[in-house]
């Protein structure tokens, strides 16, 4: 696991993602704010971080919603994910400079991935810690979220994405108890089972020590990988899940690596957490976990 003296010198730069393209009711465009209401830059700056907030991302308010076969409110997710890779590509272009994007669906990883290859010449690793393998691939009768395709999008040619397409070998999924049919030839997949039973550290540990020393890595989590007793605001909660401490031992050990250059946190429902007590469980996950970068 690749770890040296400059972690410590890491900025991160956060970005509210304000999308509900992937979303079946409205309200979910406003996530981002309850992680600034409950003070997220606060809380991750006592850990120890050096975070500046860049506001939201500046996504068109005036998006097709519709549920016309193959993917849903197409093609707001692809403009979403275009306005995505353009805010973020001059920090990934920066050394040290990691942004960590709140809010938003699934999707946003094919916008997260198409900034950060580039900015990269080699290949880039993406570590997928959700509930759910999404890579449904579209069907021509079938109305599905961008959300529940993301990993299909980046795997394969399409007129969806522009690409390049990523192999699956540079796509590791953890936790998942969920395979929405999704097809995983190819990908490191590591079940909810086999993380309880092996152990999150252990399990983030040697997948980290399987990834090329030179891969810049991406880092996205789905909050729904967390159990729904002690994370009902997940936008799709599952009863079975990893806990709090098993979801904390897993985290802190992927991001202490020292080629970590992009987070995503998403399918957190605002709507379910008018106390805020759900995002207050994220942003303590990612203070403890972080501190200790």
């Amino acid at each position: 696991m690749a770890k040296n003296s400059s972690l410590d010198e890491r900025i991160y730069h956060l970005f509210g993602i304000p999308l509900r393209s992937g979303s079946h009711y409205p309200g979910s465009e406003n996530d981002a704010q309850a992680y600034r209401d409950v003070g997220i830059i606060e809380r991750l700056t006592t850990s120890g971080c050096q975070v500046l907030d860049e506001g939201d991302i500046a996504i068109p308010s005036y998006l097709p919603h519709h549920h016309i076969p193959p993917i849903k409110n197409w093609p707001g997710p692809r403009i979403a994910w275009d306005c995505v890779s353009e805010s973020i590509l001059p920090y990934l272009q920066q050394k040290g400079h990691v942004p960590l994007l709140i809010g938003g669906d699934c999707s946003m990883i094919v916008g997260a991935t198409q900034a950060l290859m580039r900015t990269s010449k080699e290949d880039v690793h993406i570590l997928y810690i959700d509930g759910d393998i999404d890579g449904v691939a579209p069907q021509p009768d079938t109305c599905q979220s961008a959300a529940a395709m993301g990993l299909w999008l980046l795997t394969h040619p399409s007129p969806f994405w522009g690409g390049p397409t990523l192999r699956s070998s540079q796509i590791t999924i953890i936790g998942w108890n969920n395979t929405l049919d999704s097809e995983q030839v190819g990908m490191t997949s590591l079940p909810l089972d086999h993380v309880q039973r092996v152990g999150p550290g252990e399990v983030a540990r040697q997948l980290l020590q399987a990834i090329p020393a030179s891969a810049p890595i991406l880092l996205h989590f789905d909050i729904d990988v967390l159990r729904k007793q002690d994370m009902p605001a997940a936008y799709f909660p599952h009863a079975d899940g990893l806990s709090l401490t098993e979801g904390q031992e897993l985290l802190s050990t992927i991001l202490a690596d020292s080629r970590l250059r992009l987070i995503e946190v998403t399918e957190y429902a605002s709507l379910r957490d008018l106390d805020h007590a759900s995002v207050s469980k994220i942003i303590e996950l990612l203070a403890v976990a972080l501190k200790g970068v």
